[in-house]
């Protein structure tokens, strides 16, 4: 087995306003210049200079019908905007993370697109195989993504998101450092301990709704609070 770290590559679409039109046919335009290139691709969306009255359900909606997915949402946001975006079970990316070749979610007419493949680099750190009973995982200042299973007794924590694409049955502490934005995404809940921004619920805490299912855990009125990735 080897485990490893590396860079996980993101799309982001830098959106002027609130047309979701607009975002749409940006996100068609790159599609069809390289078919099957961004079939199911990750986006994440950069709403720093858009007005605040973003239907954020809607934009969900508009970019899966075009053939890509949201992971996210960046920008320097208000506390409303945090609030409608996590109602949306997206999650919130902080703007300080290192960016570069953005794709313009409105492009100017004076301004040429830039030559694909365009990209947005997010350091992410992202650990591929089981993380065993007396093992940490930290990503300091960043997301975290575990592909595969963190047993019972392992520690997987991040100042950032987590995302799990196994079971979790140890604990997971996002959003380390204070970030209440932070959530923690995992295809089958069973943990001892989940955490967000220092507050927690333990295992007896849970319902037999949630455990094994797959699910997102956030921060709403500083509770933690879980909802099933298949409903969303």
């Amino acid at each position: 087995m080897t485990l490893k770290s590396s860079n996980f590559t993101l799309l982001v679409v830098n959106l002027e306003s609130e047309s979701l039109t607009t975002l749409a046919e940006e996100l068609h335009k790159k599609s069809i210049t390289a078919p099957g290139f961004f079939q199911n691709a990750p986006v994440v969306v950069n709403i720093e200079n858009a007005a605040l009255t973003i239907d954020y359900a809607n934009m969900k909606q508009s970019i899966n019908e075009q053939g890509f997915i949201l992971v996210g949402i960046s920008g320097d946001l208000s506390g409303e905007q945090k609030e409608l975006i996590r109602a949306q079970h997206i999650a919130i990316l902080r703007s300080s993370l290192r960016q570069s070749n953005k794709i313009a979610g409105a492009i100017p007419a004076a301004v040429e697109p830039i030559e694909l493949p365009a990209v947005n680099e997010f350091k992410t750190k992202i650990h591929t195989g089981r993380v065993r009973s007396g093992q940490q995982i930290y990503a300091k200042e960043t997301d975290l993504v575990i592909h595969g299973d963190v047993g019972a007794g392992a520690e997987v924590i991040a100042d950032g998101n987590i995302h799990i694409y196994g079971k979790l049955s140890g604990k997971a502490l996002a959003g380390a450092k204070g970030d209440k934005s932070a959530c923690i995404f995992c295809q089958a809940l069973k943990p001892e301990l989940l955490s967000i921004a220092g507050i927690y619920k333990l295992s007896d805490d849970l319902t037999n709704d949630y455990v094994t299912k797959s699910c997102i855990v956030s921060l709403q009125n500083e509770q933690i609070v879980l909802g099933k990735l298949d409903q969303i």
